[in-house]
């Protein structure tokens, strides 16, 4: 029921609003009309409040036309040789139409029975005044008692006119001056408008009938002036009535509007589907229903009018809510058809050999296009040539205008890769449907998702591996403690036999081994994960390394490794975190103390290099190293076979805490040269 009804809304505000808005367009164009032949307009409307209807402007004009009428034809007719014919552009005349003067017996003009019943006149010269008549009793009607029915004469003398109603004469020329839009009579002697001397000789004497009867086979334009009044009050109270329905009927489109405008998108969705040639044929026609069957009835001319008026409603709607519809023509389908067949096929074909086929496509049409144009030019004379060169230039405006295309592919293509390459987040490539390097797109958006998934999957695998470290370093290193602790109490015993001593220093050492082991993983295991606490600090590099070798210089002096050390004596200040840096150069002696190979030198120095101090240390390793492998990586030993004591863990964790202070740490492998190099920016 809703739907029914929501239906019949619109269908009714649609129909309202047709018939409101044709109403009151109608009504506007009848003011405009109305102001425009405002003088005219007002003389009519006084015509239609006069009971009298020889008191209208439209009976003044009327009587002025014939009388000027009679007056130019009898003119004409006395200049013509006898027996002349009334045709011709001579004597054409908008008041063709206003025959009244002719009579019976002479039928010179040509005669209609039917015009004496409300106007007699007499016509002739001032020696014979009623050469012409259409009274069949021929009366002087210049002189004397008027015809029963009849109360208004008008005589012309030659010069002016006289006009007697009811007995009494009327005032024709006012001050004098003839004025169009004061409904004055329209007749010579004005001083503005004097009296053609041709005029002279003439005589001519109009009667009119007080109360116009019907006519009965013919028309009679004075008959025609009382009955146009009466229609036209008329028409304007039915008017009235209508334009009242109108705003009625405008209130209910107003408050039904929401479901008019639903229907207006589903007619625009209807005639979106439709050809725009079709929708041409139909403007035109909608064009010709307004005014190809106008007339002079105004009732006939609005009835088009609102006829027409839903055709104007679907074209407005259509171009409302279909803009560009223009581009869906019939040639336009049949080129979009083809050019979809075609990429259809080329999408099978390798991309260059897609590039090659475009290439010769273009080269026969500018072939065939040259050919055809030559011969055609020669054959007339040259006049086809610019279409010719029109053609060609139009093929190469379309093969660069895809080239372009592929380019600009090409180029967004490229960045992407570069983007990818260079490991930056980057938005999916989306190229247009028919791009030759969608799918290669495509693909680059594949391979880059994988790699950021892979990424994702690494990244996440590290942190659960670094936070597993963390959490076994931290729970083995109570029941550690504790062990630890029962050593040393085992230590205190006295009475213990030598070969018991021997177990305990044994578990002594190796506990103590572990201890250190877990508290390297647990450092590395916070740097990796950036929760490592720094306390950073400006401090001099070269007074930290010499600490550092102070500290370590028993086990120094004991090795059989002799180290040479070029430290300068002015301060070299960084900031970094002394602790944990100290922590890098102890970790760096200890492994040249575990790996040189006997006998040999170290080398420590500091040197200062544009802005930044740099730390070196190199050594000659005990063991063969591998260049491929990365010694900084956690639980990677320099000694393959493991036989040393070391965890693994030095290196990564010297790198690790350089890192963390703002350090770069780096290690060169040459043969057996091992070089591992600390810097930081200079404070």
């Amino acid at each position: 029921m809703d739907t029914k009804l929501k239906k019949s809304k619109a269908i009714v505000s649609l129909v309202s609003f047709f018939l409101s808005i044709g109403i009151l367009i109608a009504t506007a164009i009848f003011g405009i009309s109305f102001l425009v032949n405002y003088d005219y307009a007002m003389q009519y409307i006084d015509d239609l409040y006069q009971e009298d209807y020889q008191e209208t402007n439209a009976f003044r004009s009327e009587l002025s036309r014939t009388l000027n009428y009679i007056l130019r034809s009898m003119n004409a007719y006395s200049s013509t040789s006898t027996g002349a014919v009334w045709e011709g552009d001579d004597l054409a005349s908008p008041y063709e139409d206003y025959i009244y003067y002719l009579s019976e017996d002479n039928n010179s003009f040509g005669l209609d029975n039917d015009t004496a019943r409300n106007l007699l006149y007499q016509a002739g010269t001032s020696s014979d005044t009623d050469m012409y008549t259409n009274d069949t009793e021929h009366r002087n009607l210049y002189r004397g008692t008027l015809p029963d029915g009849y109360n208004f004469r008008l005589i012309f003398d030659g010069k002016t006119v006289s006009i007697e109603k009811d007995g009494k004469t009327i005032d024709v020329y006012g001050d004098g001056f003839y004025r169009s839009n004061a409904g004055m009579w329209n007749v010579p002697g004005y001083e503005n408008m004097a009296s053609n001397s041709a005029y002279e000789d003439l005589r001519v004497c109009l009667v009119a009938r007080k109360v116009p009867v019907e006519p009965v086979n013919g028309y009679s334009a004075l008959y025609d002036i009382t009955q146009r009044g009466a229609e036209t009050l008329l028409f304007l109270r039915v008017w009235g009535c209508i334009v009242i329905l109108s705003v009625i009927l405008l209130v209910f489109a107003f408050l039904w509007r929401k479901e008019r405008r639903e229907l207006s998108r589903r007619i625009a969705a209807r005639t979106a589907k439709m050809y725009f040639e079709w929708k041409f044929v139909f403007v035109i026609l909608v064009i010709i229903l307004t005014t190809g069957f106008t007339s002079s009835s105004i009732p006939s001319n609005v009835i088009f009018f609102l006829l027409s008026l839903p055709g104007y409603y679907v074209i407005a709607v259509d171009l409302r809510y279909n803009r560009g519809s223009w581009r869906h023509n019939v040639i336009n389908t049949m080129l979009h058809r083809h050019a979809k067949h075609r990429s259809e096929l080329e999408q099978k074909l390798p991309l260059e050999r897609r590039l090659l086929e475009r290439w010769d496509d273009f080269m026969k049409c500018e072939a065939v296009t040259f050919g055809i144009g030559l011969f055609l030019s020669i054959i007339t004379v040259g006049l086809l040539a610019p279409i010719t060169i029109a053609l060609m230039v139009y093929f190469a405006y379309r093969y660069g205008k895809q080239h372009r295309q592929l380019a600009q592919d090409l180029g967004r293509l490229t960045t992407q890769i570069t983007a990818v390459q260079q490991g930056g987040n980057t938005a999916p490539l989306l190229l247009p449907q028919d791009s030759d390097l969608r799918e290669a797109a495509h693909s680059l958006n594949d391979i880059e998702q994988g790699i950021s998934t892979a990424v994702e999957e690494r990244v996440k695998s590290e942190r659960m591996k670094v936070e597993l470290i963390t959490n076994v370093s931290h729970d083995i290193k109570t029941p550690l403690t504790s062990i630890i602790s029962y050593v040393d109490l085992l230590e205190q015993e006295d009475g213990l036999p030598d070969h018991v001593k021997d177990y305990i220093k044994i578990l002594d050492e190796k506990s103590l081994r572990l201890k250190n082991m877990i508290q390297d993983i647990f450092d590395v295991s916070k740097a990796a994960s950036g929760n490592m606490d720094l306390q950073m600090e400006p401090l001099d590099l070269g007074k930290l390394v010499r600490q550092t070798l102070a500290d370590m210089d028993e086990a120094i002096v004991s090795s059989q490794l002799l180290f040479r050390v070029d430290i300068p004596e002015q301060p070299v200040t960084i900031t970094a975190d002394g602790r944990r840096l100290y922590r890098v150069f102890q970790n760096l002696v200890t492994n040249a103390l575990r790996y040189s190979l006997e006998g040999t030198r170290v080398f420590v120095t500091l040197t200062e290099e544009t802005g930044a101090a740099c730390v070196t240390l190199k050594n000659i390793s005990r063991y063969e190293l591998d260049p491929t492998v990365d010694i900084t990586e956690r639980f990677v030993r320099g000694d393959s076979a493991r036989s040393t004591v070391g965890s693994g863990l030095g290196l990564s964790i010297a790198k690790s805490f350089t890192e963390a202070c703002g350090g770069e740490f780096s290690v060169q492998i040459d043969a057996d040269l091992f070089t591992a190099r600390v810097q930081f920016p200079l404070s």
